[in-house]
């Protein structure tokens, strides 16, 4: 038996080792499974055993140590809980056994949180609830949950969309005293301010939306002058009827962007300005941010002028009759002349962005049709028109000449870096061995990026484009100028949807400042919210579109067990394909793992080979549904 001193020159020389050893910082990143990793300060993984991840949540902040695995590698053991990002969150209610918890909905979390009896809130077992953290596992290893809020079971109608609201944080309803602001408004408003403003009541500005859209926050109209042709592009100006950090923008600015779930969209301002005093209804004479450009014959933007104005619509525009006329379908209607016009000075400005920017191929976008009850009913693939071309033309333009005319100024600019930095050599050996003309551009510089792309977009016996973008970084919001290098533009803004979005709303303040000679500024902390949640509204409509067509499919599947999908690939990976059926947009898994026939996966190019057969990017597939349990799809390739 070891004596007290031989006890404590041994707990000495632990100490020692241990103080010896590294010790970091870093957060905790959950795999679903039992073990997982710490995300270190110094940006590499170190590995979680089982017995570590048991004792935290992914998200978690903690101190660890590193230390050598008998294998020669090194894990981490953790010290010191720091801080705990799990608090509140969404899960799905189960009873296993006389026990009851919940599991987060998170992929990364491989927990089951115990709740006791009285704190389930009569939850049913397999439901989704709101729930919240009452025990961290940190000492016992051990964590323990309360059921807040129920949200309903996954076949219930509206359950996907309480969970994404819940998950993701979204507002969906405006307080008494928002809504108090917004009928206190006084609609003389826009008489008041006519000395104030130009009377562009004459020009034939039309909208043209979908054919329920009600909150029209763009008018267009176009003449022919010598040199090309002079684009009038008139935006809503919700920023004359309330004033920063009133009680309608501290609203606007909680919600950041209206959020469009399926029959249920959440408005970032109330219905009264969104629908009514802003939107650009036909035959009301309404306050606008009206940007004359001027359009060359080649698609060059050589002028701009912005005027505060109050202008009246002539007309709501579907995208359906306008592509119908412009198609030749049916004759344009006499009092549409310009639409013509418009299309000339649409496709000038296409050929430009052929030619000088970035055009990326049409995407079909999904609508996803619910009853009053939120349940599915369709799904409907709607591909991009003539219309809609014309209209994204537009604004694209309208966007990029404003970032011009603001470039030397602190506002609000939408940036995009270009290719990830790891990885380059790869991709010049990518470059040289498909499109050896660009293989020494330097794709860091905008001027190269664009070459780059374009030789891409050319090359027909290998998807090298849609391999590329594969390695872009994301988007971000900067107070400084900066190219935006996926749509190949030495700097761009938005400034077209002040009605749906915070950041174009105070793009239009900025504008206004610098017309009137006063002082502005961009202020850091939005730029911050900007970039940090703007994507919940994204990811929390995806989310639901994706459970829904899922649900959709399922339906289908009922009625015709054996039915084949057209697909697309869209991205693959070491165990197959992820695809896209084209029909409805739904993406769903091909195991290509399981079969006898072997695959060799190429990281690099993004391809899946075999002794007979390949699979990249883009490529066209016929699949056949083999398990959809409302969560996941898993397909089986059609022979």
């Amino acid at each position: 038996m070891l004596d007290a001193n031989a006890l404590a020159q041994l707990q000495s020389l632990k100490s020692d080792i241990q103080s010896s050893q590294p010790r970091l910082s870093g957060r905790v990143k959950g795999t679903g499974r039992s073990f997982g990793f710490v995300v270190g300060d110094d940006g590499l993984e170190y590995f979680l055993p089982p017995e570590g991840m048991a004792r935290v949540f992914p998200g978690d902040k903690v101190t660890f140590l590193v230390e050598q695995q008998g294998d020669g590698k090194v894990r981490a053991s953790l010290e010191a809980l720091e801080e705990s990002a799990l608090d509140v969150f969404v899960g799905r209610y189960v009873e296993r056994g006389k026990a009851q918890g919940v599991e987060p909905e998170d992929a990364g979390h491989a927990k089951w949180l115990f709740v006791p009896p009285k704190k389930t809130a009569d939850a049913q077992s397999g439901q989704w609830v709101k729930a919240r953290v009452t025990r961290h596992p940190w000492e016992t290893g051990k964590a323990q949950a309360e059921i807040e809020g129920i949200l309903g079971a996954e076949n219930e109608a509206g359950t996907w969309h309480r969970l994404a609201i819940e998950k993701y944080q979204l507002v969906s309803e405006f307080s008494a005293e928002e809504l108090a602001a917004a009928d206190a408004l006084d609609a003389n408003l826009i008489e008041q301010l006519a000395d104030t403003r130009s009377d562009l009541t004459d020009l034939p500005f039309v909208t043209i939306d979908g054919a329920t859209t009600r909150d029209m926050d763009d008018a267009l109209f176009a003449e022919e002058i010598d040199t090309g042709w002079l684009l009038h592009v008139a935006i809503a100006d919700p920023s004359a009827w309330f004033e920063t950090n009133s009680a309608l923008d501290n609203a606007a600015r909680k919600r950041l962007t209206t959020t469009y779930l399926p029959g249920q969209p959440l408005d970032m301002l109330p219905k009264r300005l969104a629908e009514d005093l802003c939107s650009l209804v036909p035959d009301a004479v309404r306050l606008a941010l009206v940007f004359h450009l001027h359009v060359d014959r080649d698609g060059t933007l050589s002028k701009l002028a912005i005027t505060p104005a109050r202008i009246r619509s002539t007309a709501k525009l579907s995208y359906t009759d306008v592509s119908r006329w412009l198609d030749g379908e049916e004759p344009i209607p006499a009092q549409h002349w310009h639409l013509e016009t418009l299309r000339a000075c649409s496709n000038a400005l296409n050929t430009w962005r052929q030619n000088e920017a970035l055009v990326m191929a049409d995407r079909p976008d999904y609508r996803i049709r619910v009853d009053e009850q939120l349940a599915v009913t369709c799904v409907d693939r709607e591909d991009r028109t003539t219309a809609h071309a014309l209209v994204e033309e537009s604004m694209l333009a309208t966007n990029r000449i404003a970032a011009a005319w603001l470039a030397d100024d602190r506002a609000l600019f939408m940036t995009h870096p270009g290719f990830r930095g790891e990885r380059e050599e790869e991709l010049k050996g990518l470059l040289r061995e498909c499109a050896p003309s660009v293989a020494d551009e330097d794709g860091n510089q905008l001027d190269g990026y664009r070459r780059i792309l374009r030789a891409a977009r050319d090359c027909t016996d290998f998807p090298l484009q849609k391999v590329l973008q594969k390695r872009l970084e994301r988007g971000l919001w900067t107070a400084q100028a900066a190219p935006h290098f996926g749509l190949g533009f030495e700097q761009y803004t938005t400034v077209t949807s002040p009605i749906r979005k915070y950041s174009d709303l105070t793009v239009h303040r900025l504008i206004k400042a610098k017309l009137n000679d006063e002082a502005f500024a961009i202020d850091n902390a939005l730029v911050d919210t900007l970039n940090d949640r703007l994507g919940a509204s994204r990811k929390a409509a995806n989310e639901v579109d994706n459970h829904l067509r899922l649900q959709w499919l399922a339906q289908l599947s009922e009625q015709q067990p054996e039915q084949t999908w057209a697909a697309t690939i869209v991205h693959i990976n070491a165990g197959g394909l992820i695809v896209q059926l084209d029909d409805n947009g739904a993406s769903g898994f091909v195991d290509l793992r399981s079969g006898e026939e072997k695959f060799s996966y190429d990281a690099l190019r993004m391809l899946m080979k075999s002794e007979t057969r390949q699979f990249v990017l883009d490529q066209a597939l016929t699949v056949r549904i083999q398990a959809n349990d409302g969560q996941k799809l898993e397909l089986a390739l059609v022979e």
